[in-house]
């Protein structure tokens, strides 16, 4: 089970490091075209990490408390789910920062 838990917090960790390359890109690309649809892709990016910080603060909360009756088994039953979901992010973006990058 700590290795689900640890595995997810290293995907949310690449998943920001990504989302950072592209918000990098997305900011270039804006201040040459100005584009409302660029500006779009630039708040969907900041979102997105945050929403990742969100994952991480969530998940160091669960590690450090771990210890307690009720949040073990809560911990242990969705630290594989979580490491899913942060992969399949982690494909997606992937694959967007492949498309952005050529």
């Amino acid at each position: 089970m700590a290795f689900a838990l640890w595995a997810s917090a290293i995907v949310a960790f690449a998943n920001i490091a990504m989302t950072l390359v592209l918000l990098g890109l997305y900011t270039g690309t804006y201040r040459r075209i100005k584009s409302s649809f660029t500006m779009g892709l630039l708040l969907f990016g900041t979102f997105f990490v945050l929403l990742n910080l969100a994952i991480l603060v969530f998940w160091l909360f669960l590690f450090q408390n771990f210890g307690s009756a009720q949040l073990g088994s809560f911990v242990e039953q969705a630290s594989l789910y979580m490491f899913f979901v942060n992969l399949g992010e982690a494909l997606a973006l992937a694959n967007l920062l492949r498309v952005t990058w050529k």
